[in-house]
């Protein structure tokens, strides 16, 4: 027979003492107190709960629930790579810089010589280029995929050309600018600016893309994201059935692209070329973005999908609906 067999009221003892401690949160000294004992016999009692399995302490990595739903996503919906990161509930804005931390290493692991990578707009992608730090020079071109926007707010532009900028420099490599509005007021504007030789010389990279890197947007908008596009364009989309954009291409709940004549004034890729690079990135955060990145993965547009793990959950959510 064991001790505490031996000695049913001691075992009676350090079962009280191991509740106050754990589950009451009471420090040594307080139970000590209260039972009118010294610490050292209160610690002797909360090793011996351990020893005999009547406290069992689990250590869990958040980080191995993020592996374990990633691999769940990825298969789900059939992509290449897919990164979760821990949702930091008490701060949205350092969830976004999580995931984009994770995009930045992955890019400075596997970008190379070569390479042609194109730069979407969106609060998480802008994070990436303030966290690069690549351990190496590359020969690889970087470019925006749309043009500039004021986004009808005073003041607020997509800065992607500067994006493009810092992001290109911490590879050493050569960033090649836009110089054009993401809106334009006609078609024929449109086609000249696409006509023009300097703007062409960017554009024409948008069919030979090796990675795109872009940010998933909503519809209708999730507080604080920018409508790059114009807010007075949006109604048009949700009758159209659209749930979520990239580069401010409007998409459905099936993932189909809704094609729109406001799309003859955007100068920005569009989605069938965006389907030719062979490797295409999207960044998300917040699980209120779940229906438009589940939609946006129906689309078989993205290959490596960098979420937070509450986004995951809620997007694997949706996929099985």
């Amino acid at each position: 027979m064991t001790d505490f067999e031996n000695r049913p009221h001691l075992l009676a003892t350090i079962v009280q003492v191991a509740q106050m401690y754990y589950e009451r949160n009471l420090s040594q000294q307080q139970i000590a107190d209260g039972l009118g004992v010294s610490r050292s016999l209160i610690a002797l009692y909360l090793k011996r709960a351990r020893d005999q399995g009547i406290v069992r302490i689990e250590i869990k990595d958040p980080q191995d629930n993020c592996e374990d739903l990633a691999l769940l996503l990825q298969a789900q919906a059939n992509l290449d790579r897919v990164v979760v990161v821990p949702s930091t509930h008490h701060s949205p804005a350092l969830t976004r810089r999580s995931i984009a931390g994770a995009l930045a290493r992955h890019l400075e692991k596997t970008l190379q010589d070569g390479d042609v990578v194109g730069i979407g707009f969106g609060r998480t992608i802008a994070e990436v280029a303030e966290l690069l730090a690549p351990s190496k020079s590359i020969k690889a071109d970087f470019l925006p995929l749309v043009g500039e926007s004021s986004s009808g707010l005073i003041g607020t532009y997509s800065q992607i050309n500067l994006h493009v900028l810092k992001i290109a420099s911490s590879f050493n490599a050569a960033p090649h600018f836009l110089h054009a509005p993401l809106m334009v007021n006609s078609t024929t504007l449109r086609s000249m600016l696409l006509e023009d030789k300097v703007i062409h010389s960017v554009t024409q990279y948008w069919d030979s893309l090796t990675h795109a890197c872009i940010g998933v947007g909503t519809l209708p908008p999730v507080t604080g994201e920018i409508i790059y596009i114009g807010e007075e364009y949006l109604g048009e989309f949700e009758k159209a059935g659209g749930v979520g954009d990239v580069c401010s291409r409007y998409f459905t709940r099936e993932g189909k692209f809704i094609d729109d004549p406001i799309y003859e004034q955007v100068v920005g890729i569009q989605p069938e070329q965006l389907r030719k690079a062979k490797h295409v990135l999207a960044v998300a955060s917040a699980p209120e973005k779940a229906l438009a990145t589940a939609s946006l993965l129906r689309s078989g547009l993205v290959s490596d999908l960098f979420v937070d793990e509450d986004l995951a959950r809620a997007t694997l959510t949706e996929l099985m609906r």
